[in-house]
């Protein structure tokens, strides 16, 4: 009969880099390990190490336990923002139609908000085109309680215009739909009408000569 331990322990001798293949693999079976060691290898109960036959601890005996960790999801809430100029102090938001305001259109606003007692560190002002970029409900996320629309803009607040140069209140925000900015610069009966709702929208009182 063949000695398997003899064929076992020569294989180690002739073929050491068969050996040091292995040597670092930890979660062997039993009769792989038989292929190059020497000795009689027993497997005692209730213990995770391989013990050979003349009593030496062998070859660490490893189940693999492991798993892959669990993908976190990302629960933190997405801050929704618009980008405007302006200090926002007073929570008036104003929304014109296009990119940006020409200079004169820029100084006919800024008349506008001074006659009322504002000024740009009182609005935020927000130009159509990063509305209608921004989320559906940035606007509502800022909380305004006064928004003036010039000109009329892809977005839900539309749905608030029931005709211009009439105040809407909405869930405790007044809303004035007036022309845009252009039209209403080369119009005097347009810049009356808007006047006369802002004294309304600021509670201005007039004064009787």
């Amino acid at each position: 009969m063949v000695d398997l331990k003899f064929i076992s322990y020569s294989c180690f001798l002739v073929f050491p880099q068969f050996f040091n293949q292995f040597r670092h693999m930890e979660n062997l079976s039993i009769h792989h390990l038989a292929m190059f060691m020497p000795e009689e290898i027993y497997m005692i109960s209730g213990e995770n190490n391989l013990w050979t036959e003349a009593g030496k601890k062998a070859i660490p005996y490893k189940e693999n336990s492991s798993s892959p960790s669990p993908i976190e999801e990302d629960t933190s809430e997405e801050t929704v923002s618009i980008e405007f100029d302006g200090g926002f102090e007073k929570g008036v938001m104003i929304i014109y139609r296009g990119s940006s305001l020409t200079q004169d259109l820029q100084e006919l606003l800024f008349k506008i908000l001074q006659a009322v007692g504002c000024s740009l560190k009182d609005v935020a002002l927000v130009s159509s085109q990063i509305l209608e970029a921004s989320a559906t409900d940035a606007i509502t996320s800022m909380n305004p309680c006064k928004i003036i629309v010039f000109g009329t803009v892809r977005n839900d607040i539309m749905s608030y215009h029931k005709s211009n140069y009439e105040i809407e209140n909405e869930d405790g925000t007044e809303y004035l739909f007036a022309d845009d900015l252009k039209i209403i610069s080369e119009n005097k009966e347009l810049k009356k009408s808007l006047w006369n709702e802002l004294q309304v929208l600021f509670n201005i009182t007039k004064k009787h000569k």
